[in-house]
C-alpha cells in the first residue's frame, strides 16, 4: 500500500513535467513560410514611406506610399523551407510588412492586434522589410 502514493506522486511529477515541456516547446516553435496559414500578434503601424518617382524623399516630390508593418509582441524565427534556397531561417524577426489582401480599418493602426495571413521573404528592393505578410485577417487582440 505504501508504493501505491509513492508511484501515484511519481507519475504526477512525471506529467507535470511533461505538460511544461510541451507548452515551452510551443512557445519556443518558429513559424513556417508559405502556404503554411500563419497568426502572429503584434502592433500594426500604417506608415508613410516614400515612393514614385525616385523612391527617396516625400519632401522633395516623390509620392507617399502608405504600408503596414507588424511589430510582433515578441521577437519571431521561422523556419527555412526545405530545398528552398529563398525562404531561408530567420531569428529574432521584430519588423513585418503586411501586404493585405482584404480591407485594414485605419483605426487599427497603433493598437494590438492579431495578423492572420503567409510569410515570405521579400523579392525587391521596394519592399520596407524583410518579411512580408500576405494578410488574409486581421483584429484587435482580446484580452
Amino acid at each position: 500500500m505504501g508504493a501505491l502514493p509513492r508511484t501515484t506522486l511519481f507519475m504526477a511529477l512525471a506529467l507535470i513535467g511533461l505538460i511544461g515541456v510541451s507548452q515551452r516547446a510551443n512557445a519556443d516553435r518558429c513559424y513556417r513560410y508559405e502556404p503554411d496559414v500563419v497568426v502572429v500578434e503584434g502592433t500594426l503601424q500604417l506608415k508613410a514611406f516614400a515612393g514614385p518617382p525616385n523612391y527617396k524623399s516625400v519632401e522633395f516630390g516623390d509620392q507617399p506610399e502608405a504600408v503596414w508593418i507588424l511589430t510582433p509582441l515578441q521577437p519571431l524565427c521561422i523556419d527555412a523551407l526545405e530545398d528552398d534556397k529563398w525562404n531561408i531561417a530567420r531569428d529574432a524577426v521584430q519588423i513585418i510588412e503586411i501586404i493585405p489582401r482584404t480591407a485594414f480599418n485605419v483605426a487599427l493602426s497603433g493598437k494590438t492586434v492579431q495578423v492572420q495571413g503567409t510569410l515570405s521573404r521579400a523579392r525587391s528592393a521596394h519592399r520596407h522589410a524583410e518579411i512580408l505578410m500576405r494578410a488574409t485577417f486581421v483584429a484587435p487582440k482580446q484580452p
